[in-house]
């Protein structure tokens, strides 16, 4: 039996990158996946699906950026497997900002940057924990590259003591 038998996640920016080892690892640990990018992750899905089976992943192609299509990808993630246990917060931008000074940077370049890295995050958690506090169950994890969430008291359930008093 693998570690992840039975939990359903959601990956952002799972399409390629680093995205794409952590979906092939939460796959291959039992987990169903939803795999959310900006980027089509339907290759990703597919690959992962003859190895895994067909109802083990699913892809959608979501800017974590908007909230209509962060609740759009929440709705269907519980459409197809029911449940959401594991949130992965991966997607994020930074190639646009190249090593410079502050005083360079482009506006409109940094607020691209900052609504995918920042307001993302957030809106996954503000869409998925709802289902998780129902559930009484759900670990949320911020990949290296994702900016942390614990600025925003009270939405996050990572800590040991709650997701210990979950199980």
């Amino acid at each position: 039996m693998a570690r992840l038998d039975g939990r359903v996640a959601i990956l952002t920016g799972g399409a390629k990158g680093i995205g794409k080892h952590y979906a092939r690892a939460l796959v291959s640990e039992g987990a169903r996946l939803m795999i959310a990018d900006i980027a089509d992750g339907s290759e990703v899905a597919a690959a992962l699906a003859r190895d895994y089976g067909a109802n083990s992943v699913e892809s959608a192609i979501t800017d974590v950026s908007d909230e209509g299509a962060v609740t759009a990808l929440v709705a269907t993630t519980m459409e197809r497997f029911g449940k959401i246990d594991i949130l992965v917060n991966n997607a994020a931008l930074f190639a646009p900002l190249q090593e410079t000074s502050c005083t360079e940077i482009d506006v409109d370049t940094w607020d691209r940057v900052m609504a995918i890295n920042l307001r993302g995050p957030f809106l996954l958690v503000k869409h998925v924990v709802p289902h998780m506090s129902a559930q009484r169950y759900g670990k949320i994890i911020k990949s290296a590259q994702a900016p942390p969430i614990a600025a925003f008291p009270g939405c996050c359930i990572t800590s040991p003591r709650k997701a210990a008093s979950w199980r």
